[in-house]
């Protein structure tokens, strides 16, 4: 991942391979007809953008993981419109990558499945609010700058309101979790304390 910093991401995404190929390659096939920066030549793939996303938070580096889920994001392109040309409420298939003279211009809206895999990403991996066998697992990994977050999640027919707090401003790391004024350790909540309606409270440390 730290190679993929270096190499690949970009202000407007991760592009999908660097150097791009610039002569057909018979076995490599089509990707080397494409040109450099386009589609999938070295191309921004949102799609593809969201596992690092995933992978960053898994290794507990939020700013990482928030900076890169920004760079694709349309919502956050408002004040390049002129660059982006596209709409700024749906994601792209793929942004132009940085060794095209088009840089940062995004193609094809509503050609991709960018939208459910952010949604992953953002809600699973930077939240951290994962569905699992034994329970719920709340497992933050956020910006060093948050004060924390509150989120309701439905969870096997239960509510659950949730505020993560971050008083010592650092990415990862359930220090308390109290649910329904029970202190827990870790960061799952086992199915034996849940009620139909539940208050959880976190603290990162």
């Amino acid at each position: 991942m730290d190679s993929l910093k270096q190499l690949l991401a970009t202000e407007h995404g991760i592009v999908k391979n660097y150097p791009a190929y610039r002569e057909h390659i018979l076995e490599v096939g089509a990707i080397t007809d494409f040109p450099p920066g386009l589609k999938e030549n070295a191309a921004i793939f949102c799609h593809t953008n969201t596992w690092a996303v995933v992978a960053e938070g898994i290794l507990g580096r939020g700013d990482r993981a928030f900076e890169y889920y920004r760079s694709f994001l349309p919502a956050a392109k408002n004040k390049i419109a002129d660059v982006y040309t596209m709409e700024p409420y749906v994601y792209s298939q793929f942004i132009t990558g940085k060794e095209h003279d088009k840089f940062g211009r995004a193609r094809n809206s509503w050609l991709t499945g960018t939208a459910a895999w952010s949604f992953v990403a953002v809600t699973q991996y930077i939240l951290g609010l994962r569905a699992d066998y034994d329970g719920l697992i709340i497992d933050p990994t956020i910006p060093q700058e948050w004060e924390g977050f509150e989120i309701t999640r439905e969870y096997r027919g239960k509510s659950f309101k949730i505020k993560v707090s971050n008083p010592h401003r650092v990415c990862h790391g359930v220090a308390n979790m109290i649910v329904n004024g029970k202190t827990v350790t870790g960061n799952l909540i086992p199915l034996d304390l849940m009620n139909e309606e539940n208050l959880v409270e976190v603290i990162l440390e």
